[in-house]
């Protein structure tokens, strides 16, 4: 668990957290949901806008069993399209993903939202279905370099081993192991003396 928790860490509580409005947001649709007795797991924030630094705007993807009732919670609005909700202090728009729906059509899906560990108020995958989710998503998007470049990260900070790959979706295998080793190019390793 420390280790999910080191990862969700790095890429979703802090991520978060570094930026005002997304961790106003994300907390207040945590509360939301925690008293209506849903689940939700938050899997990313990206920033966009001209310039992405700390003052960009951000979106917040998460995962819950339907969209629709996030859009209920007071503070929040439904957003520009399905699966789309907007907190409305601060702007920030939220992409839900629905649990149990396949990740852009192949035969991983999106994990269950109420398997989370907890970190800076915000509940966050653990790291077998964050990987198995940006795995899945950088072998069926054109944007699979992005993901790719956070199993790396994840795979660095975690310590994640090859035989991992016992505990993932056969389909995300290969990627897998192909993208651990590239981590391991990437490793600092101690000076030989």
């Amino acid at each position: 668990m420390l280790k999910s928790i080191a990862v969700s860490n790095r890429f979703v509580a802090e991520n978060i957290a570094t930026h005002s409005a997304s961790q106003l947001a994300a907390r207040a649709l945590t509360m939301g949901a925690v008293e209506r007795g849903f689940a939700v797991a938050f899997t990313s924030s990206l920033a966009f806008g001209p310039l992405r630094n700390a003052e960009s705007r951000r979106e917040i993807e998460l995962i819950a069993e339907d969209w629709q009732w996030l859009a209920e919670i007071p503070g929040f609005r439904p957003g520009a399209g399905p699966g789309r909700i907007k907190h409305c202090l601060t702007g920030v728009p939220l992409l839900i993903h629905k649990a149990g729906a396949p990740i852009l059509g192949g035969p991983v899906c999106w994990p269950d939202p109420g398997d989370t560990d907890i970190y800076c108020g915000i509940p966050v995958l653990r790291l077998n279905a964050y990987l198995e989710s940006e795995l899945a998503r950088a072998l069926n998007s054109p944007a699979g370099p992005c993901y790719e470049a956070n199993v790396i990260a994840a795979i660095l900070q975690s310590g994640a081993q090859p035989d991992r790959k016992l505990e993932l979706h056969p389909y995300v295998v290969e990627r897998y192991l192909d993208l651990w080793e590239r981590a391991q190019s990437q490793r600092i390793w101690p000076a030989v003396a």
